[in-house]
Parts: structure tokens; sequence; C-alpha cells
């Protein structure tokens, strides 16, 4: 059964059980269910959200969206909410990150069972990069900085590494959060590879021009391969996503959708992360790691986080958009 079909039934089974919330949420929950290794009752997954609302001091619908990251991977939630509440609480004295969305990047590094050496490494990284460029940070962009803090090599070097392809980009795609979160993506592979990903990711965006998807997903695309190999697959799915009532209102989301539930199928992409840190069921990390959730913007929880205050150290001003540490 394709992959968007499964996501279909499972978005028509939540939504019953959870009327009360958008469609935006219950498409992520959907998404959750479609990719994740574990299915666990919508009942549970309130009971986890009132547990996560009281320790976190936030909002219901944040705290169902990170409960449905805990299930969607975890047989054992409150020992994946114990370890997430450890490495949360090493970010926030390090003000890695903004205050709530420290805790989904807690829970997808918590997987990985981190030495402290990488987590030091991850915020002596993020002061030389906030040094360079004042940024809103995200989940999706936390994490990749994190996967280049695991990589070996001078953490100064890995800055100006991830400098020189962001001036690249910049020429093409402009200064804004999102190219500055492809800068990280590309830097994390080969430099020889870098006009091709490049000229890929151009090709991505021209050719999706019409969907308005972000950048940072138009760059995982472009690890693909040729874009127009993959156009005919995505097209299928979003046709198939788009009649669904729970799109009627949130259009925006049905490409966005597709791609998604792609690229979670796309083993490739595990040469973005270091083998050392991958699970022996590398294959099921994808997804978590490749879509945290932005708790700052549940209207846009599913992007991981789009543009908003970038400045780009001192050529201008900000991206727009607001959010902050």
């Amino acid at each position: 059964m394709e992959l968007a079909t499964i996501f279909l039934r499972h978005l028509d089974d939540i939504g019953p059980e959870l009327r009360t919330y958008q469609d935006g949420i219950l498409i992520e929950l959907a998404f959750d269910r479609t990719i994740g290794t574990e299915q666990v009752p919508a009942s549970v997954l309130l009971e986890t959200a009132d547990d996560l609302t009281a320790r976190l001091r936030t909002q219901t619908t944040q705290a169902l969206l990170l409960a449905s990251k805990i299930h969607a991977f975890d047989a054992h939630a409150p020992s994946r909410i114990a370890e997430m509440m450890s490495i949360h609480g090493y970010f926030k004295s390090h003000r890695l990150s903004h205050p709530l969305n420290a805790y989904s990047t807690a829970l997808f590094i918590s997987r990985l069972s981190p030495q402290d050496v990488l987590l030091e490494r991850t915020v002596q990284l993020y002061a030389l990069l906030k040094k360079q460029h004042r940024f809103i940070v995200t989940p999706l962009l936390t994490s990749f900085v994190f996967f280049h803090a695991t990589t070996r090599g001078d953490l100064a070097d890995l800055a100006s590494r991830i400098e020189t392809v962001y001036q690249r980009l910049k020429r093409r795609f402009g200064r804004a959060q999102q190219t500055y979160v492809v800068a990280l993506l590309f830097a994390l592979l080969p430099e020889d590879d870098w006009d091709r990903y490049i000229a890929q990711l151009e090709s991505s965006k021209k050719l999706h021009r019409k969907h308005h998807v972000p950048l940072s997903f138009h760059g995982m695309l472009a690890l693909l391969g040729d874009p127009s190999e993959h156009a005919t697959s995505l097209q299928r799915m979003a046709e198939t996503l788009r009649p669904d009532l729970h799109f009627k209102y949130r259009k925006d989301l049905i490409y966005l959708t597709a791609i998604r539930l792609y690229l979670s199928q796309q083993t490739i992409l595990q040469q973005l992360f270091p083998s050392s840190i991958l699970p022996p069921d590398g294959a099921d990390t994808i997804p978590f790691l490749l879509f945290p959730v932005d708790l700052t913007d549940t209207s846009h929880a599913t992007d991981g986080g789009i543009d908003g205050g970038f400045d780009g150290g001192g050529d201008g001003g900000g991206g727009g958009g607001s959010g902050g540490e």
C-alpha cells in the first residue's frame, strides 16, 4: 500500500478521537503514526501530553506534539522522557536553544545515547556559529549542528566549512535562515559534491516553485539525485492527499507532507549521519532525525522551523518573523 494512503488512514482514525485540534496538528500526529515504529491509542497520547504539560509548563497542543514524537519510536515513554529531560537540562544551562524547542532537540539526541563530549562539542560549535550569525535556533538547525559536532576535526575548521557553503548558497538563494540550514546540511558532505548538490537544489526549487516548500526540504531532495526523477512520485503522493478534508484549509501542507513522507523512505539519507552515532536499526532513525517538531509555532510545526529573525553577520537586516532564544 502506498505510504500516502497509509497516512490518510491514520489521519481518518485519529481525527474523530482528537476532533478539538486543528487540522495542522492532526496531520502531524498522523505523520508520526505513519513513519513511526510504535502505535498507541489517542488516550495514551493525551495522558502523556497531560504529564508533559505539567512538567514543561507549556500548552496542551505543544505537549501533544512532543508526546506524539515520543510514542512514535519509543515503547516505554517514561524512560525516553527521563533521558530527554536530562539532556534538556544540559542544553538549558548553556542557552543552546529556545527553551521550549530544547525539548524537541533533546528528544532526538537522547535516542542516539550521546557521550558527554559530544554534547560539549555541540554547545561549543553552536557558540562559534552564533558569533557569525544571529538566527532562530530551530530543532532542525540544532540537529545539523549536533551532527557536525560528532565529526572529527577542529571546531573552528567546521565553522569555517559551514560558512564557506553558506556564502556560496547566499549568492543564489539569498540571506535567510533556510539558506543557512541548507549550508549546515551540505557541509556534512564531501566538498567535491557541493557543486552538484547546489545545482540539484536549484533544479528542485525551480521544479516545485508553485508549492512554496521550505528550502531545507529542497536541500534534502537534492541529495537524492536529479529532482526530475522524483517529481512524478511526489506529484502522485500529493494528488492522493489533496482530496482529504483535513487539507481543505491547509493546502500549504499538501506538497510538504508528500515530500516528508517520500524522504522518510530514502535510506540513502543515512550518509548525512556519522555511522558511529547511529543505532543498529539505522533505517528507522531517518524520520526522527530529519523531522523534529518546532514547538514554538504549532501552525508550522511540520517544517522544522521556517524563516524568521536571521541576520547574516552584519550585512543587512533580519529575515523577518519572530522567535528567539
